[in-house]
């Protein structure tokens, strides 16, 4: 499995405004994609401001789709006048899980 993690600062109180465009765009955008396993939105407990875009893949194939469509550059535009600086993108493999069995299908 493959994760994508987006990491962001907003400007102040921008985060509701997100959330509610997050769940009508971000999640919507990636049902028709193969191999999405799930898309989620962290808030920082911490720092009101502060959140991470993540999604899974079944494979680095998938993944790799996914960044040659082009949905990720036309989503984070979208939320453009709210971050408060250039948000973060890295990609992971995950090699250790809780879940019994993780399967590489590559």
């Amino acid at each position: 499995m493959y994760v994508r993690m987006t990491f962001f600062k907003l400007k102040p109180g921008k985060m509701p405004e997100l959330r509610e465009l997050y769940n009508k765009e971000v999640i919507s955008a990636h049902k028709n994609h193969k191999g999405i396993r799930f898309v989620h939105l962290l808030e920082s407990l911490d720092n009101k401001d502060d959140g991470i875009s993540l999604t899974a893949w079944d494979t680095k194939a998938n993944l790799e789709s996914y960044e040659r469509s082009g949905d990720y550059e036309k989503l984070v535009a979208k939320f453009k006048n709210m971050y408060a600086g250039e948000p973060v993108l890295k990609s992971y493999e995950v090699t250790a899980s809780s879940e019994p069995i993780i399967l590489r299908l590559f």
